[in-house]
């Protein structure tokens, strides 16, 4: 595996009235629930990357918080396969809402408790992260 990531992301979380957590879902190009991310640009670095696609696809900004995780998937760039690496950290939310950026291929932004957040995952390795970052969230 290479050392540097190709694409970073986040788990945003926020509290309910409650106190109870919702986390943040974006409904992407490919019509699948799935957390904020995209590529590194050229020396940006992974934490800096995450925190920009959080606000380019969803207009939110908030605290950085802790490394979740990595996947690793396979995509296709000019014909040839490679391995997609895309490191994933928390953020808690800021007071603002989340709206769906058109421009970046995001048609919908929504809140859900962890549970319902990993059934409508629409990706695995997404459900997987979300499941440990569950754990990670610190209490209100």
């Amino acid at each position: 595996m290479k050392d540097q990531p190709d694409a970073a992301g986040c788990v945003v979380y926020r509290y309910d009235e409650r106190g109870q957590p919702l986390i943040l879902l974006i409904h992407d190009q490919y019509g699948k629930w799935t957390l904020p991310k995209g590529h590194l640009d050229d020396g940006e670095s992974v934490e800096a990357a995450a925190v920009r696609e959080v606000h380019e696809e969803t207009g939110m900004t908030g605290e950085l918080g802790a490394f979740v995780g990595t996947i690793v998937y396979q995509v296709s760039k000019k014909g040839k396969p490679y391995q997609k690496r895309v490191d994933f950290f928390l953020m808690r939310a800021d007071g603002r809402d989340a709206v769906p950026q058109a421009a970046e291929g995001i048609s919908a932004v929504a809140w859900f408790s962890p549970d319902e957040a990993q059934m409508r995952a629409g990706y695995d390795q997404i459900r997987d992260i979300i499941a440990r970052a569950t754990e990670m969230i610190p209490p209100p």
